[in-house]
């Protein structure tokens, strides 16, 4: 089974407030925002949600496929996934433009306001290659290519997930309806449900009939796993792994989509052919909350390293158990 990812490859400026954006904003004037906040630190790193899951998942010993497009300044990134062995048969350069850069300032209680530059993220990766029993991601990226590769991998039998993040607001009610449908798994974080059922006009229980898995992930809250399949339902609560050394939120979606990646393929079940039921929804959603954690004790999205080994360690003793894969 391979692992397909599609999503942005970018550069990440991280920027730290020491205060709150709440004591330098008045509600009464929002209409005439204008606001400069001093950052305490900055740093350039590797990003975008398609690196952030493939090197996340490269530390689970997985080698996935990344599709993206990229600019002509990718040499640096490039030479990093050659180092994790990450396949990049799937990235196009466009050298008339940059790579994909995100500008991030994050408070002290972890609220974020983000500046994208999309750059090649504007054009297609090439077309994936696909096989029987392989299983894609749909991150965010190119909008339109979004849509195309649900269509794609949906007339070839490829289960995906879908993963819309912060592209959610680009898509229309019968767009972000039809992609839901035909997905295997929808993931979103709890701002983005509301923002879904807001779009879909649909209420949580339809999203999730639609769906059939939809996955919410709840910060501090852990996540929520819920399934919906031949008029069954079932719901699997996620808590969060403990730890008192979080440092940046960034990268954390992205390293549980990783983890929740691991866990369905170390299965080997598929997801069109297998009852939903069958899925080990517990373990996977734990290795998924473990995935996470290491990414946030970290700056940056790409800053956390782990043996496998010591990763199936920290599972034993925050679940007080053993992973099976």
């Amino acid at each position: 089974m391979r692992i397909l990812i599609s999503g942005s490859i970018a550069y990440d400026r991280i920027m730290d407030f020491p205060g709150k954006f709440e004591d330098h904003i008045i509600p009464s004037e929002i209409r005439q925002l204008n606001v400069s906040f001093t950052v305490k630190e900055f740093r350039e790193t590797f990003g975008g949600n398609a690196g952030n899951i493939a090197y996340s998942l490269s530390l689970l010993e997985e080698k996935p496929v990344v599709y993206s497009a990229v600019g002509k300044d990718f040499q640096k990134y490039q030479e990093r996934f050659n180092q994790l062995g990450i396949d990049i048969s799937g990235i196009k350069i466009y050298p008339q433009t940059l790579t994909a850069s995100a500008y991030i300032i994050t408070d002290k209680n972890d609220n974020q306001i983000t500046g994208f530059f999309p750059g090649a993220m504007s054009f297609y990766a090439k077309k994936p290659k696909v096989a029987k029993g392989d299983l894609a991601i749909i991150s965010p990226s190119n909008p339109n290519e979004m849509l195309d590769l649900a269509d794609f991998y949906h007339s070839r039998q490829i289960p995906f997930i879908f993963d819309p993040g912060q592209q959610i607001i680009q898509f229309t009610k019968n767009q972000l309806r039809k992609v839901i449908k035909l997905a295997s798994i929808c993931v979103v974080n709890d701002y983005e449900l509301a923002l879904t059922q807001k779009i879909t006009n649909y209420d949580k229980t339809v999203v999730l009939q639609s769906a059939g898995i939809l996955i919410t992930t709840l910060g501090k809250q852990g996540s929520l796993i819920e399934i919906n399949q031949h008029n069954k339902l079932e719901r699997i609560n996620i808590s969060a792994v403990k730890t008192t050394l979080a440092k940046d939120p960034t990268g954390g979606g992205d390293a549980y989509r990783a983890g929740l990646i691991k866990g369905l393929v170390a299965s080997r079940l598929n997801l069109i052919t297998d009852s939903y039921f069958k899925f080990p929804w517990l373990e996977i959603g734990q290795s998924a909350s473990l995935a996470a954690v290491y990414a946030i004790e970290h700056y940056g999205t790409q800053n956390h390293f782990y043996t496998y080994n010591q990763f199936k360690k920290r599972y034993q003793l925050n679940y007080k158990s053993s992973l099976t894969f």
